[in-house]
C-alpha cells in the first residue's frame, strides 16, 4: 500500500493544519507567524488577493487560473517563505558577532552594498545565503552591489540560491552561491554572476 499523503490524512483528520503546513513547507511556523499570515490574508482585496507580477507569472505558467483557492495558495506560500526568511535570517549584532566585526562595520558594509539586509518591523535582517559559518560566502561581496535594490527579499533569496541556466558546473546549473563558493573569483567568474543580475534588472524594469 503506498505511503498517506499530507493531504489525504489531513483531509481524516489525522493531521492538524499547522502540522500539515509543517510536512509541505519544511518550516516550523509558530502560532505568532501563523497569525500575521492570516491577518495578511484578511486585509487582502476580497476581489483578488495582490499577487505581485512574479506570483502571478508563475501562477499562469503553472497553468492555474485566478481563482480564489490558487490565488490564496500563492499568497500562503509567499507569506510561509517569508516568516522563514525572517526567522532564519541574523540581525546585525549577530552578523557582527559572525564576521568579528563591530555592528558598526555591518551597518557600512550594508549601506555600501557589500552586505544584504532587509527591513522587517523596526529591524534589518540580513539572510543567511550569504554567510558560511565563519564568514561570508567568497566574492559575493563583489557581485551583491550589482543587485537591483527594489528587489523583495524573496526574489533575491531565490536568486542567490536557485539554480540559474547560465552558471554552469559538471553539465549542470547551479545557484550564484555555489558558482561563487566553487570560483577563484576571476573577472570572468564575476562577470558571469553579474550578467545574470543584469538580466533580472532588465527582466524586472
Amino acid at each position: 500500500m503506498s505511503e498517506a499523503t499530507t493531504e489525504s490524512r489531513y483531509l481524516r483528520g489525522d493531521l492538524d493544519f499547522e502540522e500539515a503546513l509543517r510536512e509541505v513547507t519544511g518550516v516550523d511556523l509558530g502560532r505568532d507567524q501563523l497569525v500575521q499570515i492570516l491577518k495578511g490574508l484578511h486585509t487582502a482585496n476580497p476581489a483578488g488577493p495582490a499577487l505581485s507580477e512574479h506570483d502571478a507569472r508563475v501562477l499562469t505558467e503553472a497553468g492555474f487560473t485566478a481563482s480564489p483557492p490558487a490565488a490564496t495558495a500563492a499568497r500562503i506560500d509567499r507569506d510561509v517563505r517569508m516568516a522563514n526568511l525572517v526567522a532564519t535570517s541574523l540581525s546585525i549584532a549577530d552578523a557582527a558577532l559572525r564576521l568579528g566585526v563591530t555592528p558598526a562595520r555591518i551597518r557600512q558594509r550594508i549601506a555600501d552594498g557589500t552586505l544584504w539586509a532587509f527591513d522587517s518591523g523596526r529591524n534589518r535582517l540580513l539572510p543567511p545565503a550569504q554567510f558560511t559559518d565563519s564568514g561570508t560566502v567568497p566574492h559575493l561581496d563583489k557581485v551583491l552591489p550589482h543587485v537591483p535594490r527594489d528587489l523583495h527579499p524573496l526574489t533575491v533569496q531565490t536568486l542567490l540560491t536557485q539554480p540559474q541556466p547560465s552558471l554552469v558546473v559538471e553539465g549542470g546549473p547551479v545557484s550564484i552561491v555555489a558558482w561563487l563558493t566553487g570560483s577563484a573569483g576571476t573577472p570572468e567568474e564575476i562577470e558571469r554572476v553579474v550578467d545574470v543580475l543584469a538580466a533580472i534588472e532588465w527582466e524586472s524594469a
